[in-house]
């Protein structure tokens, strides 16, 4: 009864978890790799792996928030937009279904100098080097993935799902964007 008035001590405090990150660089200046993260998402986003109806859903940006319609036209909203760079960044307040948690995700778009890319970037990590699927001298740019505000309070299969989703998202979008 003696804690009744008191803060919640430190050890109520949930434990953070690391942010989850996901980078890709694909062959394509920046001003297109923007319109193919946002104007285009629906085309290359992983809807058979983050669907709340499968993969005849379509995923799209609209109104401040990535989107989710159905085959009948029912609508979830996966993430709330924030705050945002046109061209450069988008922060999203991010639901999750089955959870009241709520996390962050940025997604932010970089202009590379010109390089090529190794297979490393197949699994999601920025990797230049001397061979793989951007050419030396032409323009690339690199789309970055970071999920963070996780803490030891959020179910861990919903983290270890993240963890596996944003480089296959990353792959995916490099692969729309024309990256091998």
């Amino acid at each position: 009864m003696s804690g009744l008035f008191s803060h919640p001590s430190a050890a109520d405090d949930p434990e953070p978890r690391p942010a989850l990150r996901a980078a890709v660089t694909v062959p394509a200046p920046v001003e297109h790799a923007w319109a193919g993260l946002t104007e285009h998402l629906h085309l290359w986003w992983p809807a058979d792996e983050l669907s709340r109806w499968g993969a005849e859903s379509f995923f799209d940006l609209e109104d401040n928030a990535l989107v989710e319609t159905s085959a009948d036209e029912q609508e979830n909203v996966w993430g709330e937009v924030t705050d945002g760079r046109p061209g450069q960044s988008l922060d999203l307040r991010w639901r999750h279904l089955g959870s009241a948690s709520t996390t962050m995700v940025r997604l932010t778009v970089t202009e590379d100098a010109p390089t090529s890319v190794r297979p490393e970037a197949a699994r999601g990590e920025v990797a230049p080097g001397p061979t793989g699927g951007v050419d030396a001298g032409h323009a690339a740019a690199t789309l970055e993935f970071v999920h963070s505000g996780w803490s030891t309070t959020d179910p861990e299969d919903l983290y270890e799902f993240y963890r596996d989703f944003w480089p296959l998202a990353a792959a995916r979008y490099r692969r729309f964007m024309g990256g091998s």
